[in-house]
């Protein structure tokens, strides 16, 4: 299987345009009060009098002196040059630490690239925006759905600049060979005649 790009522009979208809320044990806030507080926030990044990527959260907040920002339910989405939509997706929590441009998403992560024909879902992913590098937990499974192959497995790690990705363990997947899938559904279309 030939590798891919996984999403470098709405990741860093995302994390660019990102704020949040505090939430369990995703950040630790004790004695620390966050200087912005949003709720129903929608977020557009412009480029060149375009929208280029748009953020939608539940509840943000941003802790200044650390930081950090957190946000509760968002949605987001990337688009091209031309302003159509190229990618897109949600989570449930996400943790970024502006200064280092590190972006931790959590609960229900579902990113797709419809152009690259690819979808991503996990529950907990990281994005490391200056070595774009896109990882999982050890424990925690990432599937990836790309030309017919559906991938899950754990210790899922996937870098921007190689185009690759890697599981560590518990590996599994389908391929559908789409040739086949059209070949047998011309053969029951003509059985049924």
């Amino acid at each position: 299987m030939k590798p891919f790009r996984l999403f470098t522009g709405i990741i860093l979208s995302v994390a660019a345009a990102s704020c949040s809320v505090n939430y369990d044990n995703i950040y630790d806030t004790e004695g620390t009060v966050p200087e912005l507080m949003l709720d129903e926030a929608v977020f557009k990044r412009v480029k060149d009098s375009k929208v280029s990527s748009e953020i939608q959260s539940k509840r943000l907040e941003e802790f200044k002196d650390s930081g950090t920002v957190l946000a509760q339910d968002i949605q987001f989405e990337s688009r091209n040059d031309e302003g159509d939509v190229n990618s897109f997706g949600s989570a449930g929590l996400m943790k970024a630490d502006t200064n280092k441009e590190i972006y931790e998403f959590y609960n229900g992560i579902h990113i797709e690239a419809p152009e690259r024909g690819v979808v991503i879902d996990g529950d907990s992913l990281r994005w490391n925006g200056k070595t774009e590098q896109l990882s999982g937990e050890k424990e925690k499974s990432v599937t990836i759905k790309k030309d017919g192959v559906t991938l899950s497995g754990s210790g899922f790690s996937a870098s921007a600049v190689s185009e690759s990705f890697s599981f560590a363990s518990n590996v599994g997947g389908v391929y559908v060979d789409k040739k086949e899938e059209e070949s047998d559904g011309a053969k029951d279309e003509a059985a049924q005649e």
